[in-house]
């Protein structure tokens, strides 16, 4: 009857904390409602209302995402009710507004204040950003691939009342209104990383181009590669078409054989433990852009060529048959040239004295075989040339006369008188 009892009481205590942890649950989701307002900070200008704004809410612990959606009125405000918030959520609130989205993150302590919401016209002029920072680092330089890797960091702002909105439409020389950016002309593996949002990564002709709108702020862009190089030295024409405050090219130490045809500077800063020295020039206007020239490259040793050589199907592939094609080639021109400078023989028409002539020596060396002193490969080989030039003065068909070797002497032809 006691462990009864006390079997009872334990389940009505775990009973107890479970009805506090769902009490609990239950009150951290609190009720709010949700007040703020859409605000035009281009100078002259209006927002209509019926603007759509959408509040969205993420639960950190479950990771489900709710979206909420109003509208505005006359004024640009916009109001949510009654939202159930999460413990530990994060927020924002979104609107689309002339092409272009705008946002704003609520720190969740400042919920129950009201929301303010930035949006600005569009504009088309691509002058209106500014590059303040340019910076190329060489993060590595493989000798044995000749290829070197390479990141970009740039830092611009946009100091106006308007978003700059690309317009893809009508692009043309001169006319072009979103960021563009070169690369050396063998780049390969791209990869783009940006504070901007929307828009999308495009080929040029030497680099590539961001379509995202640029609203007014600071912002981040950053983009790596990889480029080969043959030689020593490297030169390409890295464009600025946007200008910069600042251009430069930073080495690390470990590096420090490479040289850059910039104006040097006296800093080394450290990143990520690794020292860089810094080339740089400053004040570059739009569309001046700045020839970097990379000097003394590290180059693979002997035995790096012959191993990339050897590591390559293609090589195999396409190497032996490209020398077996020049090998018969040369075959066949020296042929010809041989053909070319042997004497052609005499070859008259019907001519009986050369006809006599082959037809005795015919007989000569079917005597010496007879008498065994020819052998029989040569007997074969030498009387087969002999008929085939008796032949040609027959059908007056041009062949390399066969010269009898010494084993046909004079002493045989005497014997055989």
């Amino acid at each position: 009857m006691k462990n009864h009892c006390r079997l009872l009481t334990i389940l009505c205590s775990i009973s107890c904390v479970l009805l506090f942890l769902n009490t609990s649950t239950l009150s951290a989701q609190e009720n709010l409602t949700l007040t703020g307002q859409v605000v035009i900070q281009t100078e002259g200008a209006s927002i209509s209302p019926g603007l759509k704004i959408s509040f969205h809410m993420l639960d950190q612990n479950s990771g489900q995402f709710i979206t909420l959606e109003t509208t505005t009125n006359e004024m640009g405000d916009f109001q949510f009710n009654d939202v159930s918030l999460f413990k530990n959520g994060t927020y924002l609130v979104t609107t689309d507004y002339s092409g272009t989205r705008y946002s704003t993150t609520i720190d969740p302590s400042s919920l129950s204040e009201k929301i303010k919401l930035s949006v600005y016209e569009t504009t088309q002029d691509i002058s209106i950003i500014r590059i303040k920072t340019h910076s190329l680092v060489l993060v590595n330089v493989d000798p044995k691939k000749q290829l070197v890797t390479a990141a970009t960091f740039i830092s611009l702002t946009n100091d106006t009342n308007h978003t700059l909105l690309p317009d893809l439409e009508n692009v043309g020389p001169g006319q072009f209104s979103f960021l563009r950016f070169s690369l050396p002309h063998n780049a390969e593996n791209l990869d783009v990383q940006s504070s901007l949002v929307g828009g999308q990564i495009i080929p040029t002709g030497n680099g590539f181009a961001i379509t995202a709108p640029i609203v007014p702020g600071a912002h981040n862009i950053s983009f790596s590669y990889e480029f080969g190089y043959d030689g020593t030295d490297l030169a390409y024409k890295h464009g600025l078409l946007q200008g910069a405050d600042l251009f430069q090219v930073l080495v690390p130490q470990s590096l420090n054989q490479i040289t850059v045809e910039l104006i040097e500077s006296t800093t080394s800063p450290s990143i990520s433990n690794e020292s860089y020295l810094i080339w740089e020039t400053k004040n570059l206007t739009p569309g001046h852009g700045v020839t970097v020239v990379l000097s003394n490259l590290p180059q693979p040793s002997l035995i790096d060529r012959i191993v990339a050589v050897s590591a390559n199907p293609n090589t195999w592939l396409i190497g032996i048959p490209t020398g077996l094609g020049t090998l018969l080639v040369v075959l066949l021109l020296w042929s010809v040239l041989l053909r070319l400078r042997r004497p052609k023989p005499n070859l008259a028409t019907n001519s009986s004295d050369d006809r006599n002539g082959l037809i005795s020596k015919i007989a000569l060396l079917d005597n010496q075989h007879s008498q065994g002193t020819i052998e029989q490969t040569t007997y074969l080989d030498t009387r087969s040339r002999l008929i085939d030039q008796v032949i040609a003065i027959d059908t007056s068909v041009d062949l390399i006369p066969y010269h009898i070797n010494d084993e046909i002497s004079e002493t045989s032809e005497e014997e055989s008188k």
